[in-house]
Order: C-alpha cells, then structure tokens, then sequence
C-alpha cells in the first residue's frame, strides 16, 4: 500500500493524504524494463543506429542512453556500435548535442572526457543572449525544451570533469527565475502557460544551475580550517513555487496543461524526483504510479504516442532510473530547505562515487520528520545533517528508537558549526538511547575496513551500540560538505570512502529490498501477536544472564513466526524473559539462550538449569555474532552443568540435520565475515549435550540470532536469515518430539 506523507516539506503545502494505492510490484516492473530493452535492441539497425524522428542522430542517442541507464553494458556488441555511431554524430543540433554529451558521460567519463570538454564548449557558444538555447548555434527562435536538454548536457559534461564558465548557468538561471509564471509553472515559453513537461523542466533545470554556481563558489577551508559549504541556495523558493503547481497538478496519466508528449513529461517526472529526492509530488507517490500506468500502457515491450523508438526510450528511462534501491533516506526536519538540505548534493555525490561496490547502483529519497516508521524504513539508512541539530519531540524520539530496533541504522553528519555539533548529539543519545552510551568508535571497527582501509583515518566516528551492531553512527567532522562539495583536495576522497564503508557496514553487503515492496514492521515489544496461538502452544523463554542476553529483540519472534506459517507449529509470537531460577521456567520446556560477552550464572541459577534439563527442559543456545568472549562463558557454563557430559559435535545424519521431521540441511549459507575465514564452509556445525540418549542443549558457535533477526550485520560470524530460521526450527522439532 502507498505510505502516508505528511505535506511536502520542501514546499509550504497543506497536509495531504496519498491517493488511494494501486498495486504494482518490483516483479511487473522489472519484467517491463526487459520488454523494453528487447524490444529497442530488436529495433537497431545494423549499423547501430535507430529509426530517427526528426534530428539525425537524436533518435540513436536517445535509444542508446536509455538501455545504459536500464543496464546494458557499453562493452556489449549492440552498444559499441550505438555508441560508435552517437560519437559520430556531427556537432548540429541542441538536442542531439546534448543527448551525445549524457551518452558518453554515462558510458565512460574517462574515455570520453575530450569529447565532453568539446561538446561543453559548443554548448556553451549556443547559447544566446536571453540565456536560453534554439535548435541550433545560430540563433533564432529559443524555447524552453531546447534550455533543459542543452543543461542536461552541460550537467553531464561538467560531472564528467568538462570546463563550464559560470557565467553560462548563471544567464541560464537567469531566464528559467524571470520567466516563471505566477502560478510557479513554467510554459515551452516565456509568457505561455504552464504544463507538466515544461514545469519539470524548470525545476531540474533550476537544480542543476544552482547545484553548478553552489560548486563554484565557497570550495575548500575557511580560515578557522573549517569545510565552507554553508552558503544558503537563493534558487529554492521558485524551487518550492514549481513543486507546488507539480503537487497540485500531477498526473500519471496525462501531461498537464498539454494532454500530448505523454512519456516526454514522464521522463521530466522521473529527473525532478531523481534531483530532488522527493519521494512524493504532495499526495502522489510518483514513481509508484507513474509506474503503474506505464506497465498497464506497454504493449509488446514499447510504448507509443509520438514515435515508437523515443516514446520507449522515455518509459524506460523513467521506470529503470527511479527503480534503484534506496540506500538512504534524508530526514525532513523543517519546512525550510536550507536547514535539513543545506548540503543537498551530499547523498548524490556519495551515491556516484559507490556506483556498484554494493552490488549494484542505488539512489536516495526524501522522508518527512512525520513520515510514519514505515517509510522510514523504506531504507537502511536514515541520515540528517544542519548547521543546528534538531530538537525532536518526544514521539519522534521513541520513533527512532523503533526504527533501530526494526534494523535500521542512523547516520548524523555535524555540518559548517562543528563546536555545539557533538554537545547536542549527546544530548540526543541520552534522550533516545539513554542505557547505551556514546563511544568513539576505535581503528578496528568494522566500519573503517568494510569496504577500503580506513584504520588511520582522521574522520572521527562516535556511536551507539544496539544490540550486537552500532545502530547510531556520528560523524564529529563535516563529512556532509565533504560529500556535498565533492572535490576538496585530500579530503573529499577520504569522506567518500569512509561513506562507502558506512553503506556497508550498515546493510552487511546484502541486497537491498525492492523499491517497491511494502514494508512491514516485525513484533519487538513482547505484546500480543495479530493471532491468538491456540491453547497448549509452545511459549520459549528467553533465559536471562548477566552479559547482553538479548541482543536481537526479533530473533524469537520471527522464529515463532517461522515455525508456525512453515512446519504448522503452534508458538506464541513472542519470548518469555526469564532467569533460570525463576517458577515459571517450569512452564517453558523449550529454552533459548544467546549474547556477545562473558557472563556467567550464579551457583544457584546453574543447578536450577541443570534441575530443568534433567527433568526433560531443552536448551538451544548459539554465539550472536560467533563471539569468542561468549562462547568461552558458554562451554565453561556446559562443563558446570554437567563435567562429565561434554559438548560433541553434532554428527550429519542426525534427526536435526537429516530434516527428521523438519527440512533436510546438509548446505547451508554463512554470512559473509564467516565466509572470508572459512570460504569452503557450507555445512550445519551444531554441537550437544546427551543425557539418557537424548539432545538437552544444542549450540551453535556460529551466529542463529543475526540471522533470525534479519538484520544487517557486517561482522556478524553466522548464519544467513532463511537458513538460520531452518536450523533452529529443526532444532526446536527434535526437541518437540523426541
């Protein structure tokens, strides 16, 4: 279902209410791109080039980007004669140039990067006097779709390393502010009235002036040494005045204003929310359906109003661009832009500088303060930054509390006044988190070697632990205007790295969800599950140790969850928290046990667990995270409860490992931290307690907590999640039944 927003707090809306949702998933949506794909492939002439509309080589190149942008390799033969023939494509048209200039810059900057500077350079002498481009260098008639193409290029070219004189995007600028209409759209014309197309047209392009003029201006240190990147950008209030007609007249199924130029205005849709982040036109949840109309228009893998090439070339770039996974969420703290989005290239940058050291390329979206916990989660990664660090309500307080315990992480960069930047992050940890304290994360942490070797570095990281991962992470130094800047010398490089790692570290190097999958919220607060469980189920309790003995509230949970929707077993959905001396053990056959640290049991609590288990009680027990610490306290507690029944090994042909009952399990998956150790390791290493021939502790010195929990653990030494839940879930049969 669409998530709720509250306003677009990028613009001074009302609040809104989304439209009703319309179902459309990833699958649909994937399935469409590769008809698309096939079907512009199977268009290409042999000489790489696609049927024209109008300017030789517009067609080509406006093809060629397309099926880039939607993951067709450059090396791939079809794409190496498009590209062969955009690269020859003469210097003519304002919209071929440009085409030429995003073709080549998305297909290899490197490569290309003379080209680039000589595209730019022809760009910029097109221009005229009014700040806007015609369809050619010589003048005559300027619009408004011939402006934004021609800025598409220089934008490009200029990421790419290209030389743009400032004055170019300053006349540009110059002519999109004094030609916006009163209502805060923009026509193909000064003067004309105001339609999608041209109004998506005027806010990117307004984007992209002020992002270049930002880049021009104020690089570098201060005097005090401080990264200066603070200087409010004067170009939001049209900004704001654009989005707004956007809001109010947004349609998926037409183009407002003109009814004609249908997927040209959806491909404008897609770049504004690209730029902006917004996830949402005020109650429209854009890509959602935006994608949902063009799934239901695409007939035999293309779509078609004006010309079937381009149409489809504009479909796919609109559902293959916006379908990236989102990595990171920005907060929306205030109404006012130039306070949670000062660095407001901070996140595109980073996101251009991974690419695929993820696994594939991923983007970044806008999430109101009022967003509900669902869409916040909608990325692993929940970031905000400000000259000043927010004050927080106490509801939202305890909402980033249930986004750490849902497996989220928190990223908050001090941004241009460092010296009240770390009081106030600690007066915010002693609000949220107030039993765990702000440490400074030391050289070995994974979050400085996830990804690139960062043990020296001079980037202060602080943090806050939950559970067996660092759910808060703090950055005491200005790695926003670092990321946002893109290229201060001998630091930029740094902060980008160091970004990288924290992606990393934060999402465990596993894939992220798809973009358009509901999200939905696992039980962590002990309450009563949706599901009344039927009379004599099983309850596990939870046994309770002096070291961290929960640290992953979910794991039991989703255990319960597993075991009754996938081997029909009646379990409450949640765990009892118990010592072992405590009557009610009695009651809870089945115990589980975990943690990261030493601990030990007193005199007492040891003989009423070895009273438990001798009387028919069950222990499974596993490292979280394969901790050493853990599973020294572990064996030391076996050999205290029974010296003389020591742990063996688990053998292959066990009823546990056989699937006897429950799913056979001779391979299974490791996470990665444990792979890079033992890359050949692929079987089930569970060790036993016997008494009287039967198993009464099962323990896994590798990690079943992580996985049960489902969350993200970069250095967790385990078990992947769906494999975790089937090993525990025959462990918790053969206790059941034998």
């Amino acid at each position: 279902m669409m998530k709720r927003i509250v306003g677009l707090a990028i613009v001074s809306l009302s609040i809104l209410q989304p439209a009703a949702a319309q179902e459309i998933t990833g699958q649909q949506v994937r399935a469409a791109i590769e008809r698309a794909k096939a079907r512009l492939l199977a268009a290409q002439r042999p000489n790489g080039t696609w049927p024209e509309l109008s300017f030789t080589g517009g067609t080509t190149a406006l093809a060629t980007l397309a099926l880039l942008s939607a993951g067709v390799p450059a090396d791939d033969p079809r794409m190496v004669r498009a590209l062969d023939a955009v690269r020859s494509t003469p210097l003519q048209h304002t919209y071929v140039v440009s085409l030429r200039a995003q073709v080549l810059a998305m297909a290899d900057p490197e490569r290309y990067r003379n080209q680039l500077q000589h595209i730019a350079d022809w760009l910029a002498r097109a221009q005229q006097p009014n700040g806007m481009w015609g369809y050619t260098i010589d003048g005559g008639s300027t619009d408004f779709s011939n402006s934004q193409f021609a800025l598409l290029g220089l934008h490009e070219a200029a990421k790419a390393g290209a030389r743009v004189n400032s004055n170019v995007w300053i006349r540009a600028r110059l002519s999109w502010l004094n030609s916006q209409n009163s209502d805060g759209g923009w026509g193909y014309k000064p003067g004309s009235k105001s339609t999608g197309s041209m109004t998506t047209a005027g806010i990117a392009s307004l984007y992209i002036c002020g992002n270049a003029l930002a880049m021009n201006r104020n690089r570098g240190k201060a005097s005090d040494g401080s990264i200066v990147c603070c200087t409010p950008h004067v170009e939001y209030r049209p900004i704001a005045r654009g989005l707004k007609w956007l809001a109010t007249h947004f349609s998926a199924h037409s183009n407002p204003g003109l009814n004609t130029y249908y997927y040209y205005y959806m491909y404008g849709v897609e770049r504004v929310g690209i730029l902006s982040g917004l996830q949402h036109y005020g109650e429209h949840d854009w890509y959602r359906e935006g994608a949902t109309r063009l799934v239901e228009l695409q007939r035999g893998g293309s779509w078609r109003e004006i010309h079937e090439v381009v149409d489809t070339a504009f479909g796919l770039l609109f559902l293959a661009k916006g379908h990236k996974p989102v990595l990171f969420n920005k907060l929306q703290y205030s109404a006012d832009p130039n306070t949670w989005n000062l660095t407001r290239n901070d996140l595109t940058h980073l996101l251009a500088f991974m690419g695929d050291k993820l696994g594939e390329p991923m983007s970044w979206e806008a999430v109101p303060l009022a967003a509900p916990l669902e869409e916040w989660l909608t990325a692993p990664i929940l970031y905000f930054n400000g000259q000043d660090f927010p004050r927080f309500q106490p509801d939202r307080i305890e909402q980033f509390r249930q986004f750490i315990q849902q497996g989220g992480t928190i990223l908050i960069s001090a941004t241009c006044r460092l010296d009240s930047a770390r009081e106030s992050f600690e007066h915010f940890a002693k609000q949220a988190f107030p039993d765990s304290p702000v440490i400074r994360l030391p050289p070995d942490h994974p979050v400085f070697h996830s990804v690139h070797d960062l043990q020296n570095s001079k980037l202060e990281l602080y943090g806050i632990d939950t559970g067996c991962r660092t759910g808060v992470i703090f950055s005491s130094k200005d790695i926003a205007c670092l990321w946002d800047l893109g290229n201060v010398p001998s630091l930029s490089d740094e902060a980008f790295r160091l970004g990288t790692n924290i992606a990393a570290y934060a999402t465990g190097m596993e894939p992220l969800p798809d973009k358009l999958d509901a999200v939905r919220l696992a039980r962590t607060d002990g309450q009563p599950a949706d599901a009344v469980p039927a009379r004599g189920a099983v309850h596990i309790a939870q046994l309770m140790h002096s070291g961290d003995w929960r640290p992953n509230p979910k794991a039991v949970p989703n255990l319960a969850k597993y075991l009754n929707a996938q081997l029909a077993v009646d379990v409450v959905p949640t765990f009892e928290p118990l010592a072992a001396t405590d009557p009610k053990l009695a009651q809870h056959p089945i115990l589980y046990m975990t943690g990261h640290y030493s601990f030990q049991l007193k005199p007492e609590e040891v003989e009423a667990l070895r009273r438990h288990l001798q009387r028919g009680g069950f222990l499974l027990a596993n490292a979280c995270c394969g901790r050493q610490a853990f599973d020294t306290s572990f064996r030391t507690l076996v050999h205290q409860l029974f010296p003389d029944q020591p742990l063996e090994r688990i053998s292959a042909d066990h009823p546990i490992l056989a699937g006897r009952p429950g799913v056979p399990l001779a391979v299974i998956r490791y996470r990665p931290s444990l792979l890079v150790e033992q890359p050949e390791l692929s079987d089930v290493r569970l060790e036993g307690v016997t008494l009287d021939g039967r198993l009464v502790i099962v323990y896994s010195p590798y990690s079943l907590d992580c996985g049960m929990d489902g969350h993200k653990c970069f250095a967790c030494r385990g078990i992947e999640h769906e494999d975790a839940l089937k090993v525990a879930g025959n462990v918790l049969l053969y206790a059941l039944s034998y």
